[in-house]
């Protein structure tokens, strides 16, 4: 498929996922009315007797103890339809009755159970898990409309957005009044996670290839115990909904999640060993992608394992505070990634975002300060007055905003980022100092010291403009002189526009590295500054690159006044010999007494003002 129909694909796995996250908070919390998402107030688990759902224990107070339930009860589930049956094993709909077969000893009664609407308390920690689904979705989302022409990047949105739809799935939070809805999430439930798994395989064999039998074996491991979950929970799929298989054992016993957890490791393994033989910057890329994904796998299995297993409350707790930092922070760091070899720089969007931070609270907190004086000093005054305060202080505060954001952007330039600062202002003062510099060779070999001394880079080169029209490197590479013809596409479009060149998004060109930055003084192109990926595999920050545009035309203006002055010399230089050559060919004549043939014209007199010799025959 073309780029554009792959990122339509990616795009619609994302508001699908999206969707999901919103009508699972719309679930939680309730749309004009009350919370969708009931409570039944008791603790299950599965039971030594198949289709019996054994009650651990029951809140005080709860639907459960309203409807007579106690500890140890065991619940017959064969009496109870289908979406009855989902919503005693997964969440049940606020305010439906659910009639139960109930065996207490020998004893055998019948209860109505009700759900309630779940606590302010129980809503707050349900509410993590879709917008964490809806933050993998707007990330995933993020990558396909970035990068949905590399195959790497299709991988890893898709991942991303598989990911959102097993969270939304897998423990749901939601309730449905149709058991349509709940089977549609359990086949997503029983194939997104280990698509999602297969997916992160092959996005990790996607680095320094060719692969190794090592990781080919590693891989196939992976791939195979992901095609054993998908082909074991699609005929449990069919064994709930038909009661052919025990829905309670489906659902609490831990033996399922012996494959998938399987294939996580796999998929770990090869991620290892795809940074463990990756060299250079992608090894960074690699890292920077593949850990934060290995991170969320091992906290996803781990709270899983420890729910299954029953473990301590505490070191549950432990797990899944972590866990959800885990889980918000890891998006980031994949989709910066993804995105920094030319779209992203950390320390930019850091400091951008502090600078938006202090702003923020300077606004915020002056307004409320305000707004308390106000309220203290003129307490009797009417709604109009108060009114009119208000809209003066939203004023004051809007009219100096662009004040308060220009000291706070200097502030944290010198404090936090002090030496991105320097390193920027040192480009911009070399730009200046350059067309001080007199002698060429020094000129060109100043501003690749500077280049390379301030961006960290990891090589850079300046292409300049030769008497032939050719650009031609100022220094050698392995004892070879980069030269490019002037119809060179990198070339050309440097010189149409004149503005800062993406090199990898230009086919067919022979300029290499990762910008190219026109030198133009006057229109025309006198040089080119070519800078290389950075060594610790950081993209170049627009304020960075701008520092560097204006290092170029320094150079470059620098580069034509020298030509200028070396035109000027080359013209006296050629006049005088022109001269020489005259007084040349007059001398014969003169040593036979004969006078000169033709007037000799200097350089330098007005037109028909000739000199003529006025040797005499003597002479």
């Amino acid at each position: 498929m073309k780029p554009t129909a792959w990122r339509f694909v990616l795009l619609a796995f994302c508001a699908i996922a999206a969707l999901g996250s919103v009508m699972t908070i719309v679930s939680i919390v309730g749309l004009n009315g009350p919370p969708w998402t009931g409570h039944i107030g008791t603790i299950e688990s599965a039971s030594s007797r198949p289709f019996f759902l054994n009650v651990l224990a029951v809140g005080r107070g709860g639907a459960g103890d309203q409807a007579g339930l106690r500890a140890g009860d065991l619940i017959d589930i064969r009496a109870n339809s289908l979406l009855e049956r989902f919503w005693l094993t997964q969440r049940a709909f606020n305010g439906k009755p659910i009639a139960l077969a109930v065996h207490r000893g020998s004893d055998q009664k019948a209860v109505v159970l009700v759900p309630q609407a779940i606590r302010l308390s129980e809503s707050q920690e349900l509410l993590p898990v879709p917008f964490l689904a809806l933050w993998l979705s707007l990330f995933a989302a993020l990558i396909a409309w970035r990068r949905s022409a590399v195959p790497q990047m299709r991988l890893l949105s898709l991942t991303l957005s598989l990911f959102a739809l097993e969270t939304l799935t897998g423990g749901p939070e939601w309730a449905a009044p149709w058991s349509s809805v709940y089977l549609v999430a359990l086949a997503c439930h029983s194939v997104a996670m280990p698509l999602a798994l297969a997916l992160w395989t092959a996005f990790a064999g996607g680095f320094a290839r060719p692969l190794s039998r090592l990781r080919r074996s590693a891989q196939w491991l992976s791939y195979a115990a992901a095609a054993i979950t998908i082909a074991f929970g699609i005929p449990a799929i069919v064994g709930v909904t038909t009661l052919w298989l025990d829905p309670v054992g489906y659902f609490y016993a831990p033996a399922w999640r012996i494959p998938i957890s399987a294939a996580a490791v796999m998929a770990l393994v090869c991620s290892l060993l795809a940074i463990a033989v990756s060299r250079g910057v992608e090894r960074q890329r690699a890292a920077w992608a593949l850990v934060p994904l290995a991170i969320l796998n091992c906290f996803w299995i781990g709270e899983w394992d420890l729910f299954l297993l029953q473990a301590s409350f505490s070191g549950a707790s432990a797990v899944y505070s972590i866990g959800n930092f885990v889980n918000f922070a890891a998006p980031v760091a994949l989709t910066y990634g993804a995105l920094s070899r030319r779209t992203i720089d950390i320390g930019f969007v850091l400091n951008r975002a502090v600078v938006f931070a202090v702003v923020s609270t300077i606004v915020l907190g002056s307004f409320i300060l305000i707004e308390l004086l106000a309220s203290t000093w003129l307490a009797g005054m009417t709604r109009a007055t108060s009114a009119a305060v208000g809209l003066g202080v939203a004023l004051v505060l809007g009219l100096s905003l662009r004040y308060v954001h220009k000291y706070v952007d200097h502030f944290v330039d010198r404090v936090f980022f002090r030496k991105r600062h320097e390193a920027e202002a040192a480009l911009r003062r070399f730009a200046h100092e350059a067309a001080y510099i007199t002698d060429g060779a020094i000129l060109l070999d100043r501003a690749l010291r500077e280049v390379r001394e301030h961006t960290a880079a990891q090589d850079a080169s300046i292409l300049v403009l030769d008497d032939a029209g050719e650009y031609v490197s100022a220094d050698q590479t392995n004892g070879v002189r980069t030269v490019l013809r002037e119809n060179d596409p990198g070339i050309v479009a440097l010189r149409a526009w004149h503005k800062p060149l993406d090199l990898p998004e230009v086919a067919h060109s022979e300029l290499r590295g990762e910008f190219a930055f026109p030198m133009v003084s006057r229109g025309t192109l006198f040089g080119v500054l070519v800078c290389g990926p950075k060594r610790d595999g950081e993209a170049y920050a627009p304020d960075e690159s701008e520092a560097l545009l204006a290092l170029a035309h320094g150079v470059g203006a620098a580069l034509d006044t020298l030509s200028a002055g070396s035109h000027a010399a080359n013209a006296r230089l050629q006049a005088t010999l022109e001269l020489v050559l005259e007084e040349l060919r007059a001398l014969p004549s003169r040593l036979n007494g004969s006078p000169p043939s033709s007037p000799v014209v200097r350089s330098g007199d007005a037109p028909g003002c000739a000199t003529r010799s006025t040797t005499s025959p003597d002479q």
